[in-house]
This record gives structure tokens, sequence and C-alpha cells, in this order.
């Protein structure tokens, strides 16, 4: 059994992609960061990420952070000889009818105003891009530099660079509640009752984050949404070339989305989601059963738009639980009590997000900008956690 230091310069707690990012950033900028993880590390939603880098469709107000976390990315594989498959694979968003259509077309040239290399393309462009998405489609985006990660490998990366910057970082350590001292933070309580002195605290711990941060009198406005994804037996390489999703309302993050994308084992991971699925608080702490509904919906999604693929064997499926804040937006920086930190909230798109929110994080807890030019402040801006939450009286 590992045995827990009694101190610690500055705690993160929650060993997913976004803790393990703030702990490689701290570790980096010379803090001593001890991770904590309740679990094994990547092992809730992390793990079960489709985990695509990319900018398309995610928000005007939040492109210029997301174009350097996928620099970030891009930089950090080439570093590490990219040991967890960062491929740059492109983006098809296809289009069914006329409204999908002029959402489309509005993304495109907004993005393009912005810099991003994303076009337009016809149903005989398509066909060239995505040969096998035959199904009845007016039209697509497509992304070019859109990539994926495999979710696995990337976790353990970090993990380990962060471990050789320095971070001590220990798994099956579930943390119970917060120490508070004269009106600041001064450690963690762990499940056991043990105690860890901190001055600085960080909850990157996706839904969990709210029932930790309760014990310093701080309600964060996170729920738990079901995350849930099927995988098909392998298929030929290049059998779907690009990442395949629906065409996101330009209002926002809708509730229903569409993902189908070909790992390099070969899998083919689907997904299609249409309404918001409620999850009682609960449903987190284990591991449900995948929806019928849904299985049906994706197969039918699946097959609509592959039909040459519509009747190739499913092989398993997986629920994870994500962490949504009202705006569909991160949650970081300072929050209640001097010393205590959050970062979560990702709605689904944290994998993209998690090395450019440590680099932030990081820079606001030690005092320095970890961002280049203003994005530090932009940050700052877009992910302010004052924005929602409430301290109790």
């Amino acid at each position: 059994m590992t045995t827990l230091p009694q101190s610690a310069e500055v705690i993160v707690v929650g060993g997913g992609i976004v803790g393990l990012s703030v702990a490689l950033a701290l570790a980096e900028a010379g803090a001593k960061p001890l991770l904590l993880e309740a679990k094994s590390f990547g092992g809730a939603v992390t793990g079960g990420s489709l985990a695509a880098i990319g900018t398309h469709m995610h928000g005007l107000a939040e492109y210029g952070v997301m174009a350097h976390a996928c620099d970030l990315w891009r930089a950090f594989a080439e570093r590490t000889g990219n040991p967890f498959e960062h491929t740059a694979q492109g983006q098809v968003g296809f289009i069914l009818d006329a409204e999908g259509m002029e959402s489309g077309e509005g993304w495109v040239a907004e993005e393009r105003a912005l810099g991003a290399p994303c076009r337009m393309l016809t149903p005989a462009g398509l066909a060239e891009v995505e040969p096998r998405l035959t199904g009845p489609v007016l039209g697509a985006t497509f992304a070019p530099d859109t990539a994926t990660v495999n979710p696995f490998l990337a976790a353990r990366t970090v993990l380990a660079e962060a471990r050789a910057a320095g971070a001590v970082a220990l798994d099956h350590a579930p943390v119970a509640g917060l120490l508070v001292e004269a009106g600041r933070i001064a450690g963690v309580c762990m499940a056991d009752g043990a105690e860890i002195r901190a001055g600085q605290v960080v909850l990157a711990s996706g839904p969990w984050s709210q029932e930790i941060s309760v014990s310093a009198g701080v309600c964060l406005p996170l729920v738990p949404r079901q995350a849930q994804c099927l995988a098909a037996l392998r298929q030929p390489p290049g059998t779907i070339r690009r990442i395949v999703s629906a065409v996101e309302s330009r209002g926002g993050v809708a509730s229903g989305y569409t993902q189908i994308q070909q790992a390099g084992s070969g899998q083919i991971l689907f997904n299609t989601v249409v309404d918001f699925i409620e999850t009682p608080p609960e449903a987190k702490d284990t591991v449900r059963e995948v929806p019928s509904g849904f299985v049906l919906t994706s197969i039918d999604t699946l097959a609509t738009l592959f039909p040459s693929l519509a009747e190739i064997p499913l092989l398993r499926s997986w629920v994870r639980f994500e962490a949504v804040s009202p705006d569909a937006r991160f949650l970081a920086g300072a929050v209640g009590p001097e010393g205590l930190w959050v970062c979560a909230g990702d709605n689904g798109s944290g994998y993209c997000r998690s090395l450019m929110l440590g680099r932030f994080l990081a820079g606001e807890i030690i005092g320095a900008a970890l961002l280049p030019g203003a994005l530090q402040a932009d940050a700052r801006a877009l992910y302010a956690p004052q924005r929602f939450t409430q301290v109790a009286a």
C-alpha cells in the first residue's frame, strides 16, 4: 500500500486527462504537484472518450484558445515521439436537410474568417473525401486539420511526462473533502480520514468535483451526463477515413450529436444521442447498461450514412459520465476559499482542451501567464467559475 505524504505544495484531485494535464503543467512550471486519483488514471470518461482534437463547431468565442489547444497536442506528439497515435485525419460534418445546410455554411464562413481551413463539400466532393459515406446527404462541412488521439495511450503519456517533470501521482487514493482554516484552503481529507496539507487544491474530478467542493461551502453547477459509445468488429484500414459528425446548431452545443470514426485498431466507433438523458446523481458511481434506444438509434444512423456497413457485427458498448455546466463551457479558475481552484465541466470536449487548460490553470496558480499573447486573459474570461458558482453562507 502506498504511503501518502503529509503535505504538498499543490494537490490536484482527479486523474483523468484534465487533472493529468494540470499536474504536468504545474510540474513543468516548477511547482511540486501531488495528483490524487480515486480509482485508476484515465479510468472514467477519459478512457471512454473518442478524443477528437479540433476547433470545428466548438464555438466561435473559444476559437483562439481551441486553436492553441490543438497546437499543444501537435507539439506534444512531436516532443514525445507520438506514442499515443495523434493523427490528423480530418472531420466531415454531414448535412441531411436545408436547416443543416444553413448551419454548416454559417459555421464554415465564420470559422474561415478566423483563419480556419474548413470548407463546404458538395456530394461529389464528399465522395472523394469519404467514399463510403453514400447515404442521403446534401453536402458536408470539412475540417482537414481535426485529429484524434488514442485516449488510453495519451493519458498514460501525459502521466509519464508529469512524473518525469517532478509530479507525484497516486491512484486508488480517494479524496473525501477539503480542509479549510481561517477562510483559506489547508489541504484535503482522504476517504480513510487521513489529512494531507496543502495551500493550493485543484478540483479536476469531473462530475465528482461538486461532491468535494461542498465540504468547503462551494456549490459548483455541474451535473453528470451519460456518455456512451458502441464499437463494431475490426474493418480494413481506411474503411472510414475521417471523423464523421453531425453539423451542430450554430446556437451552441446541441443536446443531440453523432460521431463516427475508425480507431487505429480497425474498430468502428460510433454514437448518436438524440435526447438529453436524465442522469440520477448516483449513476456516475456505477457503470450502467447502454440504453437499448441508444443502440438502435446509433445503428440506424450508421446504416443510413454508410449502407455498406449495415451488417457489421457489434463488439461492445460502454457508458461513462461527463460533467456539464449550464453553458456547456468549462469552469476553470479560482473559486470559494483562497487556494481552491476548479477545472471541470468538459461537456464531452475535455480531451481537446486539456493541455491548454492545464497550462492556463498552472499559470493562474503560480502567477505567470503560460498561454501566449492574450490567450491567458481570454481563457480567464471564458472559463471564470464566478459566472455560476455560489458560496454557501
